[in-house]
Formats: structure tokens, C-alpha cells, sequence
């Protein structure tokens, strides 16, 4: 509500209140006690009122029927409150409310690069849906139109859609606290309704699974071809999937994938078996890749996924499965074992079982990895987890951690449209974190991937 709900009214004709309401139902309410006592059951409130802001929204007399010194309960007696109408209003109070902040604290030419960024979109869409009306029924002739229209349309609308929300990422620097809370209100409220139509966004601003980056949002990266249900919708998610981040994402796979190859090679021949840890595995994409491509083994290979989304685990281990038996018959030697660990289990194990699990079996590790993990956690967290995932690490073994760089072509839509913040770090904030491991590595550097897009700290032991 934009403002507290509070009540008064007169007990034994004493005036009472304001009271801070704490509950609220159609049959009734509960209240902060009065400080002179607590109100016993059977209490009459005459003259009832609850007040949202300076207005009463409900009116009449109520009983107590609980009482204590910190807080009472009361029944109404003279009708029910509706609490829908008071959602409503209390709505569009707030919204109202919300609006005039905006209009007073966020810039007038800000405002306007979001409205010129809406029209951007509408634009593309008129144009999208224009060519659907007209286009051929034949579907295999429709998709090579649709493609070409993606093409075309992406080389001269996408650069003007870059440019206006690299613009607005300058433009939004130096906001305040509370007005970037507003301007993440304003920009959703303008752009989402129309970016909504591409999975990817839709995806991202639900959350289904609690959070933005979930494993079906990676899959959904890595898409060969633009999906959706509308023509509109795939053009988005081709414009998607070349923003910096999106490539990043994707790009990412090819550093971790080569590390897998170069801990294969460089382990050699031998039955002892090379253990591999992903930390936050979601999806999985590189192993599934680097599966896909890896034709024998001279030892055998232990990966463990780490994570702790259950559905994250599901699908990855189903398509690790299926390759391992699909393409290697089920002869290429490589264990897949999912482990439903948190970050905070990770760090700071409590029970007997979590230390077992950090010293027996996450030891001794050849290479260990993560990447989109570090875009979540502040500096005290991730250099705390940095030290454990070293601890973890044979000697001559390698640790690769991920963070992504600040894009202005992705960031602000990320931040303001999608509220999916994340925390950018560059080459010397990761240099830093490697810091924290003292002397003893023998190697710390940092790596890009391809498109610059995401930086790794390399270390080895």
C-alpha cells in the first residue's frame, strides 16, 4: 500500500489511536496495543475507523477478540470489509503516487529516450506483422523469408535499437538509489508489454524458477534458430542473441570446453580417474559439447555438477546420459554425478554431512570451473569462495571462475526493463580475487572469451 493502514476509534469513550493495523481480512484486524494497556476480549470499538493515508476506508464498531500487550485482535460487528475494493484503490493510489515521483525525480530527457525506445519497438513490430499478413503460405519458403527478414531487419533497425539503449545506460549513470527503483518501474511498465513477446525476455522478467539465469534461460541461448510463437516474438529473440551478453553467454562455452581438452591432455594416460567440478552447472552446455566432440579416453573422467536447482540437474543429466549413450554406446569411460550443494554449503559447511561432502568428496580436483555464479556474489562472498574452490584443487590442477563485463548494449535492458542486476567486474577486479590466494599458485592470470565479453580468472596450483 502507499502508505501505512492505521485505525482509531473510542473504547469505553476514551479516543484511541492511530494504531498501526499489522493484519487485515474481510471479518477483521489486528493492531499495535495501545500504550496506556492492552485491550481485553470482549472490548467494544465504537466509531471505528481504518485509515489508508488520510482517508478512512472502512467504517463502523468491532470487538476484541484477542488481547495482549504487544498486539490485539479485533472482530467487525457492523459489516465486512471489502478487500478488493481496497486493493483497488489502495492500487491506484500508489500507482499514482509512484507516477508523480517519476515525473519529479526522473529527467525529462530520460523519460523521453524510453518513450523513443518504445516507438523503436512498435516500429519493428508494425513492420514484422506487415510482412506476416503478406507473406507466402508455403512454411519451408516462409522460413527463408522470415530469415531474410531477420537479416535485413536486424542490420539497420537492430543498430538504432542499440544505439538508443547504449544511450540510456549513459543516460541512467549517477541515478540514485531511488531513482533507479523509479526509472526500473517506468522502463518496465513502457517497453516490457512489447518485449514480453520474445521468450528470452518473457523468460528473464517471470523468473519462473526464482531467478533470471535459470538452466532453460542458458538453453535458450544456445538456440540455432529463433523460437517463439509469433513472427515478432522470433525476430526478438534474433535480436537477442546478438546482444554483447547473449554472445557472451554462448562464447563462454568455448573457454571451459578447451579446458576440459587441455586437462584431458595433459593428465595423460592412466586409471586413476581425472575429476572435473562445475560449480553452478546449470545446463551444462560445455560438457555436453565437449561429449559430443571427444571420441576416447585414455582415463577415465569424473565430472560432478554442483548446483542447487533440482531441475537444473534433471536436464542436464539427462542430456549427458543420452549423449554418453547415444554417440559412445555407453563405452567411453565418464562418470556424471549431480550434487545438490549450495553456495553457502560450499563455504561454510555445517552439519557432518556437508564437511564430508567439501573434503572427501569435492577433493583432489583437476579442474574446476564456474561461470555465471560470480555475477551474483559480492566481494566478501566470492573471495571467500574463491579460497574454497582453491582449497579444492590438486596440485598442477586449474580453477577457471567467470564474470561477465559491463555491456552497454545489453546491460540496461538487463537492469531496468528485465530487473536482472548482476555484478560486473573487470580484468582487475578478478586479478584481485586472485589476490586474496596468496602465493601460493603458480599461475594467477585472466582470459577473455571470444567476444570479450566475459572474463575469467585462471589459476593454476
Amino acid at each position: 500500500m502507499p502508505a501505512d493502514l492505521v485505525c482509531r476509534f473510542r473504547c469505553e469513550g476514551t479516543p484511541v489511536g492511530p494504531l498501526q493495523v499489522i493484519d487485515l481480512s474481510t471479518a477483521g484486524f489486528s493492531a499495535v496495543s495501545p500504550d496506556e494497556a492492552a485491550l481485553s476480549p470482549g472490548s467494544v470499538l465504537e466509531s471505528l475507523e481504518l485509515v489508508l493515508g488520510d482517508r478512512p476506508v472502512w467504517v463502523g464498531d468491532a470487538v476484541v477478540v484477542h488481547g495482549s500487550a504487544e498486539r490485539f485482535g479485533a472482530r467487525f460487528t457492523s459489516g465486512l470489509l471489502d478487500i478488493h475494493q481496497l486493493r483497488l484503490g489502495a492500487t491506484l493510489e500508489g500507482r499514482l503516487a509512484i507516477r508523480r515521483e517519476q515525473a519529479e525525480r526522473l529527467p525529462a530527457a530520460w523519460r523521453a529516450a524510453v518513450g523513443d525506445l518504445r516507438h523503436l519497438l512498435e516500429d519493428a513490430r508494425a513492420e514484422v506483422e506487415e510482412f506476416e499478413r503478406v507473406s507466402a503460405d508455403d512454411p519451408l519458403r516462409r522460413r527463408d523469408e522470415e530469415a531474410q527478414l531477420f537479416n535485413a531487419l536486424g542490420q539497420r533497425w537492430g543498430h538504432s535499437y542499440s544505439e538508443a539503449v547504449t544511450r540510456l545506460h549513459e543516460m541512467s549513470k549517477g541515478f540514485d538509489e531511488r531513482t533507479a527503483l523509479l526509472g526500473r518501474s517506468y522502463a518496465s511498465s513502457m517497453i516490457m508489454p512489447i518485449l514480453a513477446s520474445c521468450l528470452l525476455h518473457k523468460r528473464a522478467y517471470e523468473k519462473p524458477l526464482g531467478y533470471a539465469g535459470d538452466y532453460r534461460m542458458m538453453e535458450l541461448c544456445f538456440a540455432e534458430e529463433p523460437m517463439g510463437e509469433g513472427l515478432f516474438g522470433r525476430f526478438l529473440f534474433s535480436i537477442s542473441q546478438r546482444l554483447s551478453m547473449v554472445r557472451a553467454a554462448v562464447a563462454r562455452e568455448a573457454v571451459l570446453r578447451e579446458a576440459l581438452h587441455r586437462a584431458v591432455q595433459k593428465r595423460g594416460r592412466g586409471p586413476a580417474a581425472l575429476r572435473v567440478l562445475a560449480v553452478a552447472a546449470g545446463p551444462a552446455m560445455e560438457l555436453r559439447r565437449w561429449l559430443q566432440e571427444t571420441r576416447s579416453l585414455d582415463r577415465p573422467v569424473e565430472l560432478i555438477l554442483l548446483d542447487q536447482d533440482r531441475a537444473a540437474h534433471e536436464s542436464a543429466h539427462r542430456q549427458l546420459t543420452r549423449i554418453l549413450l547415444e554417440r559412445h554406446h555407453g563405452m567411453l569411460p565418464v562418470t556424471v554425478r549431480c550434487l545438490h550443494f549450495s553456495v553457502r554449503q560450499l563455504v561454510s559447511p555445517r552439519t557432518t554431512e556437508e564437511h564430508a561432502v567439501v573434503s572427501d568428496t569435492l577433493a583432489d580436483l583437476d579442474l574446476v570451473y564456474s561461470t555465471g555464479l560470480y555475477d551474483y556474489l559480492p566481494d566478501p562472498v566470492a573471495e571467500r569462495l574463491t579460497k574454497r574452490l582453491y582449497s579444492l584443487v590438486r596440485p598442477d590442477g586449474r580453477m577457471l571462475l567467470g564474470n561477465m563485463v559491463e555491456a552497454p548494449d545489453t546491460t540496461w535492458i538487463m537492469d531496468y526493463a528485465l530487473d536482472w542486476p548482476i555484478l560486473y567486474r573487470a580484468e582487475k577486479d578478478m586479478l584481485r580475487l586472485g589476490g586474496s590466494l596468496g602465493s601460493g599458485p603458480s599461475r594467477v592470470t585472466v582470459k577473455h572469451d571470444a567476444t570479450g565479453g566475459c572474463v575469467f580468472l585462471d589459476v593454476e596450483r
